[in-house]
């Protein structure tokens, strides 16, 4: 009899231990330690974006591996250009490990910004933007796709971002749609670990693919902030070709790179 005691005690032990054991294994954490106050401020947050319409407008240039910064532009309900704010940026990865990345974004005028963040893999990711300026302020969070290889760029439909050795610049083309025997405008944004860098010598040359139309360079001028602005005209080609390539050179510093970009011109 006493053994049977023993026997039975001795399992309604192992019993509580067990239970001990799997409730320690599958108890859930607390994820938030004030869900109220955590839903007071989801809730301003979403008020605050809804009325300032505030959004960001990621360069695809920097949306691939290996980019050495995050260019973007905020734009507010409008569509337009939010400047002088002040943005902490945060890259998640929501499908992977380790942890976000995060940096304060550098101002480059016009309402762009550049953080000196990349994404270390391919995929699907998550930028969170805390954005102040003046007494409005507002979290955002979208979703990007991070190709595995820069994708290409068609500089009739927008600004090319590209890196051009130790740079990353973006160039820009305009009015479009861009013509042949036209006023053409060159912008080019240089940028080196995420600032911008003045004092450079920037040129842009056209070319067409596979015909000689002769040497088309122009030489930029700087406007401040990185950025560098010229003129230049497409001569009109009598094979009825329409392919071209805007090749980007950077000097400064004892540096320099390049980077050619494909495009077509109207009829």
């Amino acid at each position: 009899m006493k053994l049977v005691i023993v026997l039975v005690s001795l399992l309604a032990l192992g019993s509580i231990a067990a239970a001990i054991f799997v409730g320690t294994r599958t108890f859930e954490r607390t994820v938030v330690s004030d869900p109220y106050g955590h839903a007071l401020r989801f809730d301003e947050e979403r008020h605050a974006r809804d009325r300032l319409g505030w959004r960001a407008r990621f360069d695809p240039g920097s949306l691939h591996p290996g980019a050495a910064s995050l260019a973007f532009g905020l734009l507010d309900g409008a569509g337009a250009p939010v400047d002088g704010a002040a943005i902490r940026v945060a890259l998640v990865r929501p499908a992977g490990p380790g942890p976000e990345l995060v940096a304060d974004a550098r101002p480059l005028g016009g309402g762009r910004y550049a953080v000196p963040l990349g994404f270390p893999a391919p995929g699907f990711w998550d930028v969170r933007l805390d954005v102040s300026r003046g007494g409005d302020a507002a979290g955002l969070v979208q979703e990007v796709r991070v190709a595995a290889a820069a994708e290409p760029c068609d500089l009739g439909g927008g600004r090319c971002v590209a890196p051009a050795g130790p740079f990353q610049v973006a160039l820009d083309l305009g009015p479009r749609p861009l013509l042949p025997m036209k006023d053409l405008v060159a912008a080019v944004e240089v940028l080196r670990g995420g600032a911008p860098v003045d004092g450079a010598a920037v040129e842009v040359s056209f070319s067409m693919k596979d015909m000689f139309m002769g040497e088309n360079r122009v030489a930029l001028r700087g406007a401040g902030s990185g950025r560098y602005a010229g003129r230049a005209v497409l001569v009109r080609c009598a094979s009825g070709g329409r392919a071209w390539v805007a090749t980007v050179s950077v000097r400064a510093g004892g540096l320099a790179g390049s980077v050619e970009l494909p495009f077509t011109v109207g009829e």
